[in-house]
């Protein structure tokens, strides 16, 4: 089976929307795996907060200011 790594770049909203989806995932996979570990429930989990960990990890800021 083969891997594969994504790179893939988001603007503020779109990460707001993510972070926002990524949670409800999160709260909907914990209400159906309220009786115990089933498919797709936990996959999905463990992927969303997999993601979820690392959707800030290269924030690069690209336009604002630096006034001091």
């Amino acid at each position: 089976m083969s891997t594969y790594n994504y790179t893939v770049k988001f603007n503020d909203t779109e990460v707001i929307m993510l972070r926002s989806a990524l949670l409800q995932m999160i709260a909907d996979c914990d209400e159906q795996l309220i009786d115990g570990p089933k498919a797709p429930y936990w996959a999905h989990k463990r992927s969303a907060e997999s993601v979820l960990k690392r959707l800030y990890d290269n924030m690069k800021q690209v336009s604002g200011n630096n006034f001091f």
